[in-house]
């Protein structure tokens, strides 16, 4: 299987850049976060979907609202792999620093029926504006993502993300780690809960986020 053995070779790629973090030797701040939200979505058919998206992202030891955002976005599918997505999400923030972000992805999935396993890949250009400042900012996100079937109902997943920067220095600025399950609770409802670590990295200010989150999608 080619593409299983492409698809590692990018996991090895991907667990190269997370150098960065071990090598960081500046005192790193911790917070603790909390994000909850809701997803509606829409098949058009078997090609094109619509999702919108609402959530609010609680900070600073969930004493605070870190953030509200609202987001749009359109699906195409090429075949059972492939797909592609555009999303525009507009991010409420505190002192004005409202942002404006859009985002093309690409997308490949490939299931291993034996195991139970679904692999991944995202690429994601990503181009975001601060409202009051024009501040911005423009990432290469490069995701892989393993999930394995327990049941009908429950996948349980793992997945890894760099965040490389174009604006001022290139560098890569931040990775992902996450892990969580989601629940099939009916054909309309699903429950995504999971953990994230969310660690910027090539900075003078390091910061590790401690994520906790539950959202909810609802196919309509």
């Amino acid at each position: 299987m080619n593409w299983i053995n492409g698809l590692l070779l990018l996991v090895l790629v991907q667990l190269g850049s997370m150098s960065d973090v071990f090598c960081q030797t500046e005192e790193v701040s911790r917070v603790n976060e909390f994000w909850t939200g809701a997803s509606l979505k829409y098949k058009l058919n078997k090609k094109v979907a619509f999702n919108l998206d609402q959530q609010v992202r609680i900070t600073n030891n969930l004493n605070e609202i870190r953030s509200t955002f609202f987001e749009f976005g359109v699906k195409y599918k090429f075949n059972k792999h492939f797909s592609t997505r555009f999303q525009h999400r507009y991010t409420i923030r505190n002192m004005e620093r409202h942002v404006n972000r859009f985002s093309l992805d690409g997308t490949g999935k490939f299931n291993i029926k034996p195991a139970n396993l679904e692999l991944s890949y995202r690429l994601r250009l990503q181009h975001a504006m601060v409202t009051f400042t024009d501040e911005p900012e423009t990432f290469l996100r490069n995701r892989v993502q393993i999930r394995y079937k327990a049941f009908k109902w429950m996948k349980l997943f793992a997945r890894y993300e760099s965040f490389y920067q174009f604006n001022d220095k290139t560098r890569f600025r931040r990775n992902l780690y996450a892990a969580g399950i989601d629940l099939k609770v009916n054909k309309k409802l699903d429950v995504s809960l999971f953990y994230r670590l969310d660690q910027k990295i090539n900075t003078n200010n390091p910061e590790r986020r401690n994520i906790i989150a539950c959202l909810v999608s609802f196919e309509i």
